[in-house]
């Protein structure tokens, strides 16, 4: 947990401060807090976190829920609400959202340290890409991937100016993969939707390669570029 970076969104600062003196204690080293819907949408630009925590009801109102329904759509990180209020048509509202955890107020040392924990974990699994060459296993970061070649039993990974060739199928590591980053475009071939440079209906260029585009994925490859632009 020692590389995260959290932020609180909580309108009452006193359990906001409290909160964050407790990550401090966790070796966090990057906490920073928001106390009302509008400061916390900056800040989720802003500061760009990992990890979110939210309190459901600030000032009155569900704010922390449309906040939440903010990351699902645009932010994409885990997030865990922090709230006293369990009234069943909230809880229902909370599920929806599919937040990484729930705590209630008063907030527990334990139980905020192992819901951060198994975020964590997962965020580490996440961004890492674990590809076999030979005997060794060699480990990518999340977007070092510029495109993988599929070739029969084997792929050919590339990234940067490595060329790892591994016995593996396109089936096994698409499914390693951050989806909102690697799109399958053919049969043969995952691209990094962050590494194209041009594009067009029947063909991507990363670098200096040209890679050719399925006609089934032509219209939601387009949709995907155009809303990272």
């Amino acid at each position: 947990m020692k590389t995260l970076k959290i932020l609180i969104i909580e309108d009452e600062v006193l359990i906001a401060e409290d909160l964050k003196d407790l990550l401090l204690t966790f070796e966090i080293p990057k906490v920073e807090m928001a106390h009302s819907l509008s400061s916390g949408l900056d800040k989720l630009i802003s500061f760009k976190p990992d990890i979110a925590l939210l309190d459901v009801r600030m000032e009155g109102e569900l704010d922390g829920l449309k906040i939440a329904e903010y990351i699902n759509s645009d932010v994409k990180i885990p997030f865990i609400f922090i709230t006293s209020h369990s009234d069943l048509e909230t809880i229902k509202k909370i599920i929806e959202l599919k937040p990484s955890g729930y705590i209630t107020k008063p907030f527990k040392r334990s139980d905020i340290f192992a819901s951060l924990n198994l975020v964590a974990g997962f965020l580490t699994k996440r961004n890492k890409v674990l590809i076999k060459d030979g005997h060794k296993t060699i480990i990518f970061d999340w977007d070092e991937i510029n495109y993988i070649e599929g070739e029969g039993n084997y792929i050919n990974v590339f990234a940067g100016s490595r060329k790892v060739v591994a016995r593996q199928s396109m089936d096994s590591i698409i499914e390693q993969l951050d989806r909102e980053i690697y799109f399958k475009i053919h049969r043969s071939y995952i691209v990094n939707l962050n590494k194209i440079l041009k594009f067009n209906r029947k063909e991507v260029s990363i670098g200096n390669v040209t890679i050719p585009v399925s006609r089934n994925v032509q219209e939601e490859l387009e949709q995907k570029l155009k809303s990272k632009s």
